[in-house]
C-alpha cells in the first residue's frame, strides 16, 4: 500500500525546534520517498517522521546534514540506529517503524488498542487509522500487530 508520510526539520539543539516540512508518498515495495523542504537552509537537523498510525521517530543521534533545494532521501530500514535511541523494529530484513500509536499521543497502550478493537468489531473499512496493516479493513490482523506492538511499552524517543 502506498501512503503518506511527513518529515520534520528540527534543529539539532534543544528545544529542537521545527524549521521545515516535507509530504511524501511511501510505497510498499521499496519504502522510499522524496522529500523537498521549501524554506529550510542547508544544515545538520534531525528528522522526525509522522504518519497516521505510527509512534513518532526521530533520526539518529546527531542529526543529517541537509542541503538546501535538495530532495532528500534518509534510509531509516538499514538499521536500528538510524532511530534516535534504537527505537525501531525488525521485520524480516528490515527494521521498521513501530505501527500502533491511532491516536497519535506519542505512546502504544490501552487507548490505542480500544480504538483498533472498536472498529475491528465494527468490521470499519477504508483509510483510518485503525487500519495497521494497510489492508484497507480493520480485523483482527491490526490487533495483533497492535498487541505485538503493546507488549514493548513503546514510547516516543527524542533527545
Amino acid at each position: 500500500m502506498k501512503d503518506t508520510v511527513t518529515i520534520y526539520l528540527r534543529n539539532i539543539s534543544p528545544p529542537y525546534s521545527n524549521v521545515d516540512s516535507a509530504i511524501s508518498v511511501i510505497d510498499s515495495v521499496n519504502l522510499t520517498g522524496s522529500f523537498l523542504f521549501n524554506t529550510a537552509p542547508s544544515g545538520t537537523y534531525y528528522l522526525v517522521v509522522r504518519h497516521r498510525n505510527t509512534l513518532e521517530t526521530w533520526s539518529k543521534s546527531g542529526g543529517e546534514t541537509y542541503n538546501a533545494n535538495t530532495v532528500f532521501r534518509y534510509d531509516f530500514t538499514s538499521s536500528s540506529s538510524q532511530a534516535f535511541g534504537n527505537n525501531m523494529i525488525l521485520n524480516g530484513t528490515r527494521w521498521c517503524i513501530y505501527s500502533g500509536d491511532v491516536d497519535q499521543d506519542g505512546v502504544i497502550d490501552a487507548s490505542d488498542m480500544s480504538k483498533v478493537d472498536n472498529d475491528a468489531s465494527a468490521s470499519v473499512s477504508g483509510y483510518n487509522s485503525t487500519d495497521l496493516d494497510g489492508d484497507y479493513l480493520t480485523d483482527s490482523n491490526d490487533l495483533s500487530i497492535l498487541d505485538n506492538n503493546l507488549q514493548f511499552s513503546k514510547i516516543v524517543v527524542k533527545p
